[in-house]
């Protein structure tokens, strides 16, 4: 998108806004593009919205308001993938907290969206800045049309390579100090049977209906050795209230995410599912903040939403299983390394440079 063009667009942004939202309420809405946050892919428009000095003050406005910024953007931005929700207030980093929304729709049309309805399977990265580009370059050379895409093209090539067999040889043999044995059976139950009690004392009101704790067999996003928290809260009437339930226990959630990491040893993420079969929402969080390889600072990794086939996700644990990653995210990154020590690659990196020097002669 031209710059000119954004210039008219944020125009239109600024007239509507006022004439949207009441009195008062009116937030600061600024359009994003590729380049703005590392979140956005290439060809991407996402919408900043900046609202008061504090999280509750954003939290208040969303229950509010969101569907009139939602009517907002289907009605005269349909391009927006999605929101970043922000406040004018800094954390101690200096940063502003951000929260990412994105806009979910079943459309073929959109690759996003198209890998949602068949079915592939949720991985979050943290993604340092080199995996990034690189993912974005495939983007830009035509070889995929998202960074999803691109991280499974990846694994694809990689597996194609004989030394992929003999590393999955040994990581369906693997017994050695990093194979990651699931519990059986009875102590699984057993442990669900008391974290079912544990977490309905948290949350006394009877909001939270059972509680399930999920390895690799029950729910192919766990990792080799790692366990799901999944919390199945009642129904609730409308979407608002959602979002008023994970506000009004915000603290409870933050006990519960410490006691988990401190106490159950192996769970990665704690889930929140609302109504039946999370029809209503679902959150994730992630338990345990530090990334895996010290050398890698949560600071400086950029988290990626990639889903993936059956086959990316075997090639992901076998590099768990054999010790050259200590998770999917790490192996990810491990898989997008190998993809730029290839000649192919660098003499793309040229090729993408030279056609962004002719586009400034146009």
């Amino acid at each position: 998108m031209q710059p000119a063009t954004t210039d008219r667009i944020q125009r239109m942004i600024d007239a509507e806004a006022s004439e949207r939202f009441p009195p008062g309420a009116v937030p600061r809405l600024v359009l994003l593009r590729y380049g703005d946050h590392p979140v956005i892919e290439p060809g991407e428009l996402y919408l900043l919205v900046i609202l008061g000095q504090d999280g509750a003050t954003q939290d208040a406005w969303r229950d509010e308001h969101f569907d009139r910024l939602e009517n907002f953007r289907a009605q005269r931005l349909p391009q927006v993938k999605g929101f970043m929700f922000t406040t004018d207030a800094r954390d101690s980093a200096g940063r502003p907290p951000t929260t990412i929304l994105q806009m979910d729709g079943i459309s073929l049309l959109d690759p996003e969206d198209d890998e949602i309805a068949r079915g592939l399977t949720p991985v979050t990265a943290g993604l340092e800045a080199a995996d990034l580009a690189t993912l974005d370059l495939l983007i830009t050379a035509g070889i995929a049309a998202s960074r999803a895409e691109g991280a499974r093209w990846a694994l694809a090539r990689l597996r194609e390579q004989p030394p992929y067999a003999q590393l999955s040889e040994r990581a369906r043999g693997t017994d050695g100090p990093w194979a990651r044995a699931d519990l059986d059976r009875a102590a699984l139950e057993q442990l669900q049977s008391r974290l079912d009690e544990q977490v309905k004392a948290h949350f006394p009101d009877g909001g939270v209906q059972r509680v399930a704790l999920l390895q690799r067999a029950d729910d192919p996003s766990v990792e080799p050795g790692g366990l799901l928290v999944r919390v199945f809260v009642e129904e609730a009437e409308d979407r608002p209230g959602l979002r008023a339930w994970l506000r009004d226990h915000e603290t409870t959630i933050r006990e519960l995410q410490r006691e988990l990491e401190e106490n159950l040893p192996g769970a990665n993420y704690l889930e929140f599912w609302f109504g039946e079969n999370g029809h209503q929402g679902k959150r994730r969080l992630r338990l345990g903040s530090q990334p895996d390889d010290p050398a890698r600072s949560e600071q400086d990794l950029t988290p990626a939403d990639i889903r993936l086939g059956p086959a990316d996700l075997e090639m992901l644990d076998a590099l768990i299983t054999t010790g050259t990653a200590a998770s999917r995210a790490e192996a990810v990154s491990w898989v997008l390394a190998r993809i730029r020590e290839r000649p192919a690659y660098a003499r793309l990196t040229e090729r993408a440079r030279e056609l962004d020097e002719l586009k400034t002669h146009f």
